[in-house]
């Protein structure tokens, strides 16, 4: 499995529309194939977008087919600078069962 993710820092405090935005984003990911899609607000400028893949494949090919034009085209013009994109392979992880 692989982990990619994205720091998104906004000019402006995040709205609803955007969270709605970022929904429908993560929605489409997951059904492009990826395993998950999250974002996480860290603070009402700072959004950490977290995604999970099968395969370093899989994460490239969604996001030339999805998340590239996505971004441009809904996130892009939101930013304050540069997302800071980071891409790993997942080494160790848990997760409850029950929940």
């Amino acid at each position: 499995m692989h982990v990619v993710v994205n720091h998104l820092h906004l000019r402006d405090p995040v709205t609803d529309t955007t969270i709605d935005a970022l929904q429908d984003a993560a929605r489409q990911l997951v059904d492009a194939g990826g395993v998950a899609a999250r974002v996480a607000k860290v603070d009402d400028t700072h959004l950490i977008l977290l995604l999970d893949f099968d395969s370093l494949e899989d994460a490239d090919r969604i996001a030339r087919e999805i998340g590239g034009g996505w971004m441009r085209d809904n996130l892009t013009p939101l930013l304050d600078r540069d997302t800071e994109r980071s891409v790993g392979e997942v080494i160790a992880s848990a997760e409850a069962q029950d929940r």
